[in-house]
């Protein structure tokens, strides 16, 4: 599989949780409309915020988004390094996919593996898989679905 553009890679990930029914969510404003705790968007789950904490419903249980975010401060704050690495902006896209309530780890897993082995072509022979050090669970479910030892 060749290079894909910015644009390809958005549409092959919206499109993979699209398929795997997830509803596609438009990315939300950069200036958050309903929360005053934040100046900027600067993470996906800005937007559902109020569907994590209960205050909201949707009539959907998956969703994946392409936002527009800005970090420009704050924990993970790259605004000292803008300029002075290739890497570092204060503006980028976040591709995420969100289950309220419906699926967890295992079937997360799943869809992270097969979109990048599959969808994306990455050859699982690239790839090292890390796990937090006390989440036995997740450490048996990337061993099953991807096939990788320890």
């Amino acid at each position: 599989m060749g290079t894909k553009t910015l644009s390809e890679c958005r549409s092959t990930f919206k499109n993979f949780f699209s398929k795997n029914s997830h509803q596609i969510v438009d990315s939300s404003p950069l200036v958050p409309q309903n929360d005053p705790t934040l100046m900027f968007t600067n993470s996906g789950m800005v937007q559902f915020k109020n569907v994590f904490t209960g205050l909201e419903k949707l009539p959907f249980k998956r969703a994946t988004t392409s936002q527009k975010c800005v970090r420009a401060g704050g924990k993970h704050n790259d605004l000292e390094n803008v300029g002075y690495t290739p890497r570092h902006h204060t503006f980028f896209e976040m591709l995420g996919n969100f289950s309220f309530g419906d699926y967890f780890k295992e079937l997360a897993i799943k869809f992270a593996w097969e979109l990048i082995t599959k969808d994306f072509g990455i050859s699982k022979e690239k790839l090292t898989v890390t796990v937090y050090h006390e989440d036995d669970e997740a450490f048996g479910f990337w061993k099953k679905i991807s096939g990788l030892h320890d």
